[in-house]
């Protein structure tokens, strides 16, 4: 019957450090989420729109990573978006600007007259170029796209 009494015992002690080790693990479960969402992105975006000539133009600066900024321009007669990457860094560094081309045929660029690590600005001046015509253009910056 002792024995019995003693395995009793073991059983409820276990009961409770087991209720224990899942109480602790919900908590850190918990913590782990509210950290892990309050946490920052590794890099913040800024938009910037604006239009000339017919055309749609939207920049997202990738203000921390800079690789990630794009273009899309948008023709207003036929609807068609252009996606605009950063293209040739190196040829711009030091001189304050940001050169974009799509992926598909270098026929057509963006020149932004902005400072890739510097702080964003509240307009970028820049301009389009595509089959030997150049479009200027001012960008305002946007709270979110």
């Amino acid at each position: 019957m002792l024995a019995l009494a003693g395995g009793a015992e073991v059983v409820a002690r276990c009961m409770n450090c087991r209720t224990l080790i899942v109480a602790v693990a919900l908590i850190a479960v918990r913590l782990v989420v509210l950290f892990a969402s309050a946490e920052p992105k590794a890099y913040d975006t800024v938009f910037y729109k604006g239009k000339a000539a017919g055309l749609k133009i939207v920049f997202e600066f990738g203000q921390s990573h800079v690789e990630a900024s794009n273009v899309k321009i948008t023709e207003s007669a036929s609807g068609k978006t252009t996606k605009f990457y950063l293209s040739g860094r190196d040829g711009e560094m030091g001189t304050g600007k940001m050169r974009f081309a799509p992926i598909k045929g270098a026929k057509k660029e963006v020149l932004l007259e902005i400072d890739p690590f510097g702080d964003p600005r509240s307009t970028v001046k820049g301009s389009y170029t595509t089959a030997g015509k150049t479009v200027p253009f001012t960008l305002t910056k946007r709270k979110k796209h």
